[in-house]
Parts: structure tokens; sequence; C-alpha cells
């Protein structure tokens, strides 16, 4: 039986795989056309109005012919006119372009060859391939979360189709990252390696404008996560977004990701926005238990996912030739306070952003990581965007923006009290380009509740003690290049000057000898401390390029650079050995790198 019913089986898969050898073999039967021919991706676009009746096409003629007589259409009474699509009765066209952006980074170099490994952190060790954190300077891409030495792709499904009704279009895109630096790592972290890069759906209804600047009301859906939808418009200084593993999600304990939706109006030379997002966020709750003895009923607390919600608006308008303005606010819960005095009160920020802009034969600066991905001839990526040189045109623009938040956190100094915290940032960036020479300034404010903003505070979710001493951070930088275009090169050099945000509590001993302690915060997450009494001291960087284009993909690049922070400390022993003290090591960091770079 055993045989048989293996022989069955052999006899089945062998008719299958004739059957589909059968069907591969065979030549695919032409398609009968049904209704409209298919339309390619770029023939797609948003009808303004009702498709004209068009005239029948002229057979070729040769260029030495003579033009031969106009042929007339005849009467629509004598000739029976073909449907026409009307609303709700099938799609017109399709287009489905998906495409990818890929970024490749290869990378040789050491960011300091001057200390032995483990004398500074972070620790640098000898030269190697691949990249590290300290190849970025603090001024170095202010207005991207990206260093540019990334080995990254981002895969994109597109899609997009006229509706059914008049002057309303539909697109969606599935965009997924992948980082081929964490796959590399073999952490099994398939969260890093791959994630969302900004998904969303798209509803738009057109009310005027052109191709390349509709006007009109659109809905974007993001189905999976909002951190491209921001306040603010620098983006070191934003604020708002979901990334929490960079520590830029606005919602603390956030639980997975952070979906949403956005409705903005596009006018001629305005736009107005409106949106919302929602996040999990573990909260403690108190319930009533019931005694089972009849012994009364008690409290107790629990922790559950709550959602919790984010509110976004603003607008823009070119109100002068040269002058642009936007402004921008916001609310976000933020979960509730877990400690006793406080249990159970909602922790949350609101605040506002505003920008100007004057400007000149240059766009309005704008982040590329704000933007949605489109395969759209009339929208094309900035990522993909080569830089354009005229000779002798003078080009620049200049902003200021500015931003204060107001966060609610429990009151260090009183028990069982909430305060509000303020948080304030503000930047003045000046670009500026003639011909070849391209040159940008920058300088940027932001104080300790800022840096902090996302933790929120330097002790979480608690306002600053009254007998705590804070310094802000405030850095100026300089940059300049120039694109030698018969060899395709383009030297740059950079500089800037930090005085970085710390934290300082007061004090003296017994002795009367002062043992206040300084803590140094350049980021959520990257503290120095310094030894007692010692203040904080300005941070120099500077850096020398040159970049060689191989083709409009590849490019080389080679750097030196130099770091000069006498903030940097480590814990060594007494000279009687047994006692840890904090002393500074030598503050100066020199390094060089080698990079060849594609994108496509």
């Amino acid at each position: 039986m055993k045989h048989r019913t293996e022989l069955r089986t052999t006899l089945w898969l062998a008719a299958a795989l004739s059957l589909t050898g059968t069907l591969r073999a065979q030549p695919a039967p032409e398609p009968k056309p049904e209704g409209d021919p298919p339309v390619k991706p770029e023939d797609v676009k948003l009808e303004e109005a009702p498709e004209a009746e068009k005239k029948p096409e002229q057979p070729a003629r040769q260029a030495t012919a003579p033009a031969a007589p106009e042929v007339k259409p005849e009467p629509a009474a004598a000739k029976a006119e073909p449907d026409k699509p009307k609303p709700g009765a099938g799609p017109r066209a399709q287009a489905y372009s998906p495409f990818v952006d890929t970024r490749l980074t290869w990378t040789f170099g050491d960011d300091d060859f001057l200390h032995k490994t483990g004398e500074a952190f972070p620790l640098s060790p000898n030269a190697s391939v691949g990249d590290r954190p300290q190849y970025r300077l603090f001024f170095d891409n202010l207005n991207s979360r990206f260093s540019g030495r990334e080995n990254v792709s981002h895969l994109v499904l597109y899609s997009r189709l006229p509706g059914f009704a008049e002057n309303v279009d539909t697109e969606a895109a599935l965009v997924m990252r992948v980082n081929m630096t964490e796959l590399a790592s073999q952490s099994n972290n398939v969260n890093r390696v791959l994630e969302d890069a900004g998904t969303y759906l798209r509803v738009f209804y057109g009310t005027g404008g052109d191709a390349k600047n509709p006007q009109g009301l659109g809905l974007t859906l993001y189905p999976i996560d909002t951190d491209r939808f921001r306040l603010g418009y620098l983006y070191d200084i934003t604020w708002g977004g979901t990334n929490g593993r960079l520590n830029q999600s606005i919602f603390p304990r956030l639980q997975a990701s952070a979906p949403g939706a956005k409705l903005q109006y596009d006018g001629k030379g305005w736009y107005a926005f409106g949106g919302f997002k929602t996040a999990s966020i573990i909260e403690v709750q108190q319930r009533i238990v019931e005694g089972g003895s009849g012994e009364g009923s008690t409290t107790d607390t629990v922790r559950v996912a709550e959602t919790n919600y984010g509110f976004l608006g603003g607008a823009g308008a070119d109100v002068a030739e040269m002058l642009h303005v936007d402004v921008g606010a916001g609310y976000f819960q933020q979960g509730r306070f877990e400690d006793p005095d406080v249990l159970g009160k909602r922790v949350f920020t609101y605040g506002f952003s505003g920008r100007a802009v004057l400007h000149q034969d240059m766009a309005v600066p704008r982040s590329a990581d704000f933007l949605l991905y489109r395969n759209d001839p009339n929208a094309p990526l900035e990522q993909f965007k080569q830089e354009k040189y005229e000779p002798g045109k003078l080009s620049w623009a200049l902003s200021a923006e500015a931003t204060q938040l107001h966060q609610n956190l429990k009151d260090f100094d009183v028990p069982g009290a909430t305060d509000i915290q303020l948080a304030r940032a503000a930047a003045v960036q000046a670009n500026i380009k003639f011909g070849y020479l391209r040159t940008s300034l920058s300088a940027i404010y932001r104080d300790l509740p800022f840096v902090l903003r996302n933790q929120p505070s330097f002790i979480p979710f608690q306002t600053l003690p009254n007998a705590a001493k804070t310094e802000n951070e405030t850095f100026f930088a300089a940059s300049v290049d120039y694109f030698i275009e018969s060899l395709h090169l383009t030297p740059g050099f950079g500089a800037g000057l930090q005085n970085p945000a710390t934290f300082r509590s007061e004090s003296v001993d017994l002795f009367g000898q002062d043992t206040s302690r300084t803590i140094v915060v350049r980021e959520q997450g990257n503290l120095a401390f310094l030894p007692a009494g010692e203040k904080r001291v300005p941070i120099l960087q500077a850096r020398g390029s040159l970049k060689w284009d191989i083709s409009p993909m590849m490019s080389a690049i080679g750097w030196m650079q130099f770091r000069r922070d006498n903030n940097m400390t480590r814990l060594e022993l007494d000279p009687s050995g047994t006692v840890l003290l904090r002393s500074f090591i030598s503050p100066n960091f020199v390094g060089y790198g080698l990079a060849m770079q594609a994108r496509f």
C-alpha cells in the first residue's frame, strides 16, 4: 500500500510538471483591446479639464514632399462618437512605477591617530574600513539626519492613478529603508536593518495651478510612522519627530511607531496644514481592588499601554517677492507621571515655531527628510539632484527661525506639584552661491532643556533644580567650497566653534574648598563629567576636503579633520592607587578619511 501511494504521488507530480512545462512553452495570446489602452507611468497626470476630442493621426510624410491638404474630421452627427470615460465607470489609466534610492559608501580612515585606543571615548581604534560617528563634526549636515556616508537603500513601491471624480489624483508609496551596515553587524535586530521610511497614501483634489505647482487640497495618511511630519524647519532643531532610536521621539517610552495623518491646502504662494499623530505609551493607572474577606477595598497600580495624541498645524506664505514666512504650533501628550506624589497626572509638551527667509534665485531651504518619496518627474527627489552651477550668477538665501516649547514636568523643588519648563532654540543661516563658489554661515542657539527636549529635561520628567546652574549651547560655523569644472574637483573647508550646554551643581566641602561639578551635555545620552571646580571651554572643529566626481553617480572624497575639545576626561587612580579621580586628557584629535560614494 505504501509503494502504491508513493507511485500515485510520483505520477501526480509528473503530470503537474508536464502541465507546467506545456503552459510555459505555449506563447501568450495577444491581449484583446478592451477600453482605453494601457498608459505609461510618465503619461499619467492630473486632468484639469475633460480631454478634448483627438484629431486623426496623419500618415508620416517625407521632408521633400509637398504639404498635403488638411483633412477635416467629419461632422459629429456623421460618425459615432466613442464612449468617453465617466466618473465612477472605471480607471482611466494605470501607473505602477517602483524605484530604488541607494547610497553606498566605502570609507577608510582613522578619526583620531594621536590617542591610543581606549584613552578617549567614544573609542577610536586603528585605521579601518567603515563609517565612524566621530567623522561627523557638529556643523555637518545640519539639515539632514544622514551623515552622507551611509550604506542604505530605500525600496519604494509607488503607484499613482487619476481618480474617478474629476480633478482628483491618488498616489501611494510603500517606503522601506534597508541599512546594510546594520545587517553586516550581525546584531540580529531586524528593526535596525529594516524600517519604515515614510510609507503613505495620498488623495489630492486640484483647484488650479499647473503640473509643477498644483494648487488644491491634499490628504496624506501615514499608516506606519510619521517621523517625516515634524515642526520646525532646520532639521537639527526640529521637534515632534518619532524616531526613538536616534533619541528624536517626542513620545518618551513610545511603543512601536506613531502613525497619523496630515491635511494641507496649497495655494498660489501659500499653504496651510493640520494633522495629528497617535502613539502607544505605557502608563501607570490606579485601580480599586475589592477585599475578598469583607475587609474593604484597596488601591493598586497597573501598567497599561494607552493611546496618546499629538496635534500639529502651521502655515506659510510668500509675503513679498523675496520674503517667505512660516509658522507652526503643536501639542503632544507624553504619558503620565509615575512618581507617587504626582502619580497619574498628564505629561505634555506644546510649543511654537516660526521662520523668515530672504532669498534671491535660491529656493527656500527645506530638509529632504521631510519630503514624500514620489516617482514624479514634476517633483524629482532632491536626493537625486545634482548641484548646478552658472558662471557669474549670484544667488543667496538668509533664514532666521526660533522655537519655544512649554513642557509640563514634576516640580523638583515643590513636592506634589508640576510646573511648566521652557525650552528654546534659534538658528540663523546664510547660503551664498556665486558661479562655482558656495559659502555657508550658521549660528545656532539651544538651551539645556531644548537639548534634552525628548528625554525630557536633565532629570527625566522633572524640572531643573532652582539651585542648579546651567549654560546654554551656542555655536558658529562657516564653510566654503569651489567647483573646478574642467577637473570635476571640489576643494572645500569648514570650521566651527561650539560652547556646549552644561549642568552645574555648586557646593563646598567642610574645609571651604570648591567641590562644584560641571557636566557637559553634548546631546541626549552624551555627557562628559569635568573634574571638581572646572568649567567648560569652547570646542574647535575644522575639516579640509577634496571631492572628485568620477561620474554623475560616483565620487571619491578625501579629508583631514581636527578637533580641539578640552572637555574630554577619564577616570584615573590617584598616586596612592586607592581613589579614582577624573582628569583631562590631551584635547587635540586629528583624523583623516578616504571614501568612495555611489548614489543611484
